[in-house]
């Protein structure tokens, strides 16, 4: 009797196994879907994918953090504000068309990358559009570097008094479930099958449900569905990418203009008041009938409101 539970459960680990295997390469091939020319910058022995497209003052997109995260965010945005600006949008390091390395990603893996793309790939002071959480792992490189930074964009930036503390042990305990190579991979595939990321994206990201169409969910689920895919978002899950930004952002020194979906949730629009008092260096855009993306929902208005604030004086 033994035995035969024995050869069960592996014929059922192995199948979910050869299951998982399937699911991770269901994606296919990646392409450029926003437009520019692709590149890559090499940094810490990895290739992170960017394009580039536009002439004028360098701006810089750094898209949010979450499963199928990409620079395809941008996609509303990046050719239309190429029209004013030498515009860079980066994938970063586990997203998007950039390499999807096993490893246990830190908030200081974002800032660096932004940092040392901005230092060593743009080569000289940038405007900086950042989305959530990127948005917040921005701001160390904004204290510790400001001359390679001009103005900045954040769109419903996370951390002010609810990032601070650690992850703990609940937090490594998560990690662990998604690094193991069975079940880990499970839970990650429920989570980004299209039923799942059509619920994020309808219930947190959206206010216009209309805008979650079948297009859309495919695209994420595409990226979402890589080699190696399931690492970085996994360590936001759990926790690792924490990182409280109060000891930071009043020491931003550049303009900035906060941008929040009026509807958005996980984040909510009163959150803008505390980014508001504590750094008079900030202007507030609220944008109506939007969530978490309202460079996305709103995308013409969003557009004319960063072309003017990022070229004005």
């Amino acid at each position: 009797m033994k035995i035969g539970k024995i050869i069960v459960a592996g014929g059922v680990v192995g199948g979910l196994k050869l299951y998982n295997r399937r699911l991770t390469r269901s994606g296919g091939r990646l392409e450029n879907k926003i437009g520019g020319e692709t590149r890559y910058f090499r940094w810490r022995g990895e290739d992170l994918a960017y394009v580039v497209a536009g002439e004028g003052p360098p701006l810089l997109m750094v898209h949010g953090v979450y499963a199928g995260a990409s620079s395809f965010e941008f996609r509303k945005n990046f050719l239309e504000l190429s029209k004013s600006f030498r515009v860079y949008a980066l994938d970063l390091l586990g997203c998007g068309l950039s390499a999807r390395p096993r490893r246990e990603y830190e908030p200081e893996d974002v800032t660096s990358q932004i940092e040392d793309f901005a230092r060593e790939e743009i080569g000289k002071p940038t405007h900086l559009i950042a989305s959530s959480l990127s948005a917040a792992l921005t701001m160390p490189a904004l204290v510790r570097s400001p001359r390679l930074f001009k103005k900045v964009v954040l769109i419903c930036p996370t951390g002010y008094g609810n990032l601070d503390r650690s992850s703990g042990r609940l937090g490594d305990v998560i990690q662990g479930l998604f690094a193991a190579p069975v079940l880990g991979d499970a839970l990650y595939h429920a989570i980004v099958s299209r039923a799942g990321l059509r619920y994020f994206l309808g219930g947190m990201s959206y206010h216009d449900r209309s805008f979650v169409t079948e297009e859309l969910v495919e695209s994420y689920y595409k990226v979402s569905h890589q080699p190696g895919a399931k690492h970085f978002p996994a360590a936001f899950v759990a926790g690792k990418l924490n990182l409280g930004v109060a000891g930071y952002w009043p020491r931003v020194p550049h303009r900035t203009m906060i941008c929040w979906g009026q509807e958005a949730k996980a984040t909510p629009v009163s959150e803008m008041q505390t980014f508001l008092t504590h750094n008079p260096r900030t202007a507030p855009r609220v944008f109506r009938d939007a969530a978490l993306l309202p460079h996305d929902e709103r995308a013409e208005t969003f557009n004319e409101e960063a072309r003017e604030f990022l070229a004005g004086k």
